[in-house]
């Protein structure tokens, strides 16, 4: 499956959702008007019916495994250390929350643009340069080269944005240092005024601590820190929490939740009793479910879709489903 796929089938939608209603169900809804109509496509002697991109949505809110929140969550999702899946989980979440009608809205705070890369076409994929899009971005706003809506990009998804990463968010850094009530900046003049578009804003952070993860943390209502089952991750988890929450104390945060998800789990010894050590240690923080180590993620991004659309019968999409319907259940 890859990222110009055409259509989706009825049983298709089935994996991708997991439904467990009859393939009649679609139809239904079809004939009865609550969801888009499926364009018919010839395939050997009979027609088929294929739901576009545009319609998954509006089948998702019907029919998926999430529900709209009734309030407006505004995310942080941190940890200090590097390569623990975090902006792989951050962009699987806000697509996961689009593919259920959720307005969704990425702020990417991460000069590397790794989710950027993500949800909009990577530098790798391009064929010539004359493809290259040179995007504007926070700084750009904060200058008045750009309105906020004029920063905001659409995906290949009609209920995902994105504010993309550019490598002046370094010099954003600089500027926010200088300003009056620095640590929230963000989120008055981002978030606060982007409230009454989106149901859900998450910020994709980088992983060395500066003015854009204080702002993100401050704009806040929740916080999702991944934390691999690995040494160096485990070495390196109560340095990041007594960080963050000497942050949320100073600044008098009231965060609905702090979540932390574990990430990189093997099949070793180690690893599992890494995971074990989490969920003892840091109980009422730490979620159940978890997500695997698998090269199957990786290649997952190459096609700028979440793990349930490119592969939703494997165990990693299954990993995804958990992980999110549980961080969903805490979230709304």
């Amino acid at each position: 499956m890859d990222k110009e796929k055409s259509g989706w089938t009825n049983t298709e939608l089935h994996h991708l959702y997991k439904l467990t209603a009859s393939r009649q169900t679609l139809l239904n809804a079809e004939a009865a008007g609550t969801i888009p109509q499926a364009k018919r496509i010839p395939r050997g002697s009979s027609y088929i019916r294929m739901w576009g991109v545009a319609d998954l949505p509006v089948i998702g809110a019907k029919y998926g495994f999430l529900k709209k929140c009734q309030k407006q969550i505004i995310l942080s999702i941190y940890t200090a250390k590097g390569g623990v899946l975090k902006t792989t989980l951050s962009y699987n979440l806000a697509r996961i929350l689009a593919l259920h009608g959720m307005q969704v809205l990425i702020i990417g705070l991460d000069s590397q643009g790794s989710i950027t890369d993500l949800a909009l076409r990577p530098l790798s994929q391009l064929e010539n340069l004359e493809e290259f899009n040179s995007y504007s971005g926070l700084y750009d706003v904060f200058q008045g080269d750009v309105t906020l809506n004029e920063a905001i990009i659409r995906t290949s998804l009609p209920t995902l944005d994105i504010i993309p990463e550019t490598p002046s968010l370094v010099l954003l850094d600089r500027k926010i240092k200088d300003m009056r009530h620095r640590e929230a900046v963000l989120k008055e003049k981002v978030v606060e005024p982007l409230l009454a578009k989106y149901d859900v804003i998450i910020f994709d952070n980088g992983p060395s601590w500066n003015m854009l993860i204080e702002n993100s943390l401050y704009a806040s209502n929740a916080v999702v820190s991944p934390l691999g089952c690995d040494l160096g991750s485990y070495q390196a988890v109560q340095v990041n929490l007594d960080n963050t929450f000497l942050f949320r104390d100073e600044m008098k945060l009231t965060w609905d939740q702090f979540l932390m998800v574990p990430t990189l789990l093997e099949n070793n010894k180690i690893s599992k009793q890494i995971y074990g050590a989490y969920l003892q240690t840091y109980a009422e923080m730490v979620i159940n479910s978890s997500i695997r180590r698998t090269a199957k993620g990786q290649e997952t991004l190459t096609f700028g879709q979440s793990i349930l659309e490119t592969d939703p019968k494997s165990a990693l999409a299954d990993d995804y489903r958990k992980v999110v319907s549980e961080i969903w259940s805490y979230l709304a």
